[in-house]
């Protein structure tokens, strides 16, 4: 790239004696391998409106202004634009003035009377590239604060709140086993049973939301797995679950694939446990898998009310609501089973996608590649 095509820096002059500031822009000029695009301005006021808007690069601030004077300027200009780089201009060749200023926030110090174009440029892009170094270093505290929440957040779902959640559930079921109960204790135990059920699989969403957010994705163990085995398996707790629905299974093909096996159930479950929640009473869900091409298909359908078009295109997003007004997924859920399915699905190289309409319906299908890609088995 010539030297022509190098995009200039921008700088903000803030100064107030035009022979100062014209000398100043004058040494630049001088610099043949820099260039520049000043922007002069002389009051504390009019500095403090201009690095609020995008674009600039770096400030040169005189400390004495008529409406500003000291260490006070930097302080300003720091809480205006606190990633901007600075540097201040003094008359007075002071090193604890200059320790005292870099310390309120500047990156560097000049002395008026001293500056050659040499030096002017060579302190701003100091500057530019200390600020620089100094906002990569929040990034990456920030990262390691982010990952420390992560890590504690998902330890206090994972074992803090499961833990006695658990204990809750086990011991619902353990009760329920005993006989002499009467029918409102039997009642009173399947409720927390059921709603203990239910908070766990919150529990599981939430776990799962935050690892795709917050650490990058699923991680997956695949195996060689047939996925007519997995739907029968899904169709059949359902059929359990809600003895009055109607289940279609259908499937051809081999079915065989290099998946996780535990994933691709969660993602079945959700699917078709949506059909569930969303189909009329007297309607059956069908669920069909075929080979296609290098992968499998699984479609998901139930009739009923259709999803909005304004919902349609976001239905995979977290915590969207579905039809009626509900979320998706679930009535009693958070709204990520769909989200999360999704999730599992590009983490195999997959694609899901659904139709919606009122005459046929409601239709998620979801293609899974047979293998996993080259990059992904190395």
């Amino acid at each position: 790239m010539s030297m022509d095509e190098v995009k200039p820096l921008r700088l903000l002059l803030v100064e107030d004696n035009p022979g100062d500031a014209r000398l100043l822009q004058e040494e630049l000029k001088e610099v043949s391998s820099a260039r520049f695009e000043v922007r002069h301005v002389t009051r504390m006021a009019e500095a403090l409106a201009a690095v609020g808007e995008p674009g600039l690069d770096v400030v040169l601030l005189d400390l004495s202004l008529p409406d500003g004077h000291g260490l006070s300027n930097i302080e300003r200009v720091v809480q205006a634009a606190p990633a901007l780089p600075l540097v201040v201009l003094t008359g007075t060749d002071d090193e604890q003035l200059a320790m005292r200023a870099v310390h309120a926030g500047a990156q560097d110090y000049l002395v008026k009377g001293q500056v050659t174009g040499p030096l002017l440029v060579r302190a701003l892009r100091y500057a530019i590239e200390r600020k620089r170094a100094e906002e990569g270093l929040k990034r990456e505290e920030a990262a390691r604060e982010t990952a420390l929440f992560r890590e504690q957040f998902l330890g206090i779902l994972g074992h803090d709140l499961r833990n006695p959640l658990q204990a809750i559930s086990g011991n619902a079921a353990l009760l329920l086993r005993y006989g002499g109960l009467s029918e409102p204790q039997r009642k009173a135990l399947n409720r927390i049973s059921i709603s203990s059920d239910r908070m766990a699989r919150m529990i599981s969403d939430i776990l799962d939301f935050t690892r795709t957010r917050l650490g990058g994705g699923y991680t997956l163990q695949r195996t060689w797995m047939n996925v007519h085995e997995v739907l029968n398996q899904v169709v059949e707790e359902l059929e359990v679950a809600h003895p009055q629905k109607r289940f279609e299974l259908s499937v051809s093909g081999t079915g065989w694939g290099e998946w996780d096996a535990d994933r691709v159930a969660q993602a079945a479950s959700n699917l078709v446990g949506n059909a569930v929640q969303y189909s009329p009473e007297d309607s059956a869900v069908r669920v069909v898998a075929r080979d296609e091409g290098d992968g499998v298909r699984v479609e998901v359908h139930n009739l009923g009310t259709p999803i909005p078009d304004e919902r349609l295109q976001h239905i995979f997003d977290p915590f969207v609501r579905g039809r009626d007004g509900t979320r998706s997924g679930s009535r009693s859920g958070l709204g990520l089973g769909l989200y999360i399915t999704n999730e599992i699905v590009k983490a195999h190289g997959g694609v899901l996608q659904v139709r919606s309409t009122e005459t046929e319906g409601t239709c998620f299908w979801l293609k899974l590649p047979r293998h996993p890609p080259t990059a992904a088995k190395a």
